[in-house]
């Protein structure tokens, strides 16, 4: 008997229910940030920013490369939207076990897809609140994704592909390099983790970058 990870469906009603609610507290969030909002007179081009996460994972058994550039646009020196794609690439020797014969099994895929997110920075130097030269910002983060990934990933012999949506939320840390460059520590929760465990239960941390 093979073993399986735990995916549990929803019907469709209940995940679009789940998206509609998510999404119009998003808009108001946007709808009461947007005029409160200094706009600096800045171009098209210097609103622009580019960025993303890269994650490699390695070993003798277990290889786990990611790679997901984004896009974005400051709307506001404090609030950023954008969009971003994202593929990972999955090999591991010791992904399904049998329980009769003791045995694992390698299961290697490919997961891909987008996102749209938006940012928003609460505090914008932190030493001017701890005058301790801790020069980082810190921020709140929200965004919608959808990934392709094989059904057999989560349950063991399935064919096909699936969508999963997810919707994230969370913040993090961003320390700044430059005039426009910084690394970002995200800590991301998935609001419908229950639709799917392609995340697990825990929390979802990025490193990234910003320019």
């Amino acid at each position: 008997m093979k073993c399986t990870s735990f995916f549990r469906e929803f019907n469709l009603a209940t995940r679009l229910l789940i998206i509609k609610h998510v999404a119009f507290v998003i808009f108001l969030l946007c709808f009461y940030i947007l005029p409160s909002s200094a706009q600096n007179n800045y171009s098209f081009r210097d609103r622009l920013f580019f960025g993303g996460n890269l994650g490699l994972m390695a070993g003798g058994s277990y290889t786990d490369i990611e790679v997901s550039p984004t896009v974005g646009y400051y709307i506001t020196p404090r609030l950023s939207a954008g969009i971003g794609i994202t593929y990972e690439y999955y090999n591991n020797r010791y992904h399904w076990y049998d329980t009769k014969t003791g045995d694992y099994e390698r299961y290697e895929t490919h997961v891909w897809g987008g996102r749209l997110f938006t940012n928003y920075v609460i505090i914008n130097n932190m030493n001017d609140w701890i005058p301790l030269g801790l020069n980082f910002r810190i921020f709140a983060h929200a965004e919608y994704e959808a990934l392709s990934y094989e059904k057999g990933f989560l349950s063991y012999g399935a064919q096909g592909r699936e969508m999963l949506h997810s919707f994230l939320v969370g913040g993090g840390l961003r320390f700044p390099m430059g005039a426009r460059s910084s690394m970002n520590l995200t800590v991301l929760w998935n609001l419908n983790s229950s639709l799917n465990n392609i995340y697990g239960s825990g929390p979802i941390i990025r490193m990234g970058f910003n320019f």
